[in-house]
């Protein structure tokens, strides 16, 4: 899975892009309570494949949620991925999970 990003999007270094791809990581805690999610960003999908350098955005999400697989699901990936995409739409940005 991946986020399909677009929007007016400020990089660190004081660029702008129009659209990122970005890919989520995760950990769960010992209990399975916790999700630990990390982000990272490409320019697009080919730079990602091609193990171009990532890029850094000046937003950020949030990166623990509460979690219980009962009432969350069992799929930790598209849990992951959601979470972050309702976070970058509360930042005005447009998003699109994509199946990889």
């Amino acid at each position: 899975m991946a986020l399909e990003i677009t929007g007016t999007i400020e990089l660190t270094n004081g660029l702008s892009l129009n659209s990122l791809y970005g890919r989520t990581k995760y950990s769960v805690d010992d209990d399975s309570s916790s999700v630990f999610i990390t982000n990272q960003y490409w320019l697009d999908e080919t730079s990602y494949t091609n193990k171009k350098s990532s890029v850094s955005p000046s937003f950020y999400v949030d990166g623990k949620y509460d979690y219980n697989r009962a009432t969350d699901g069992s799929d930790v990936l598209d849990f992951t991925n959601q979470k972050i995409k309702e976070q970058l739409e509360l930042l005005g940005f447009s998003v699109v999970i994509t199946e990889l």
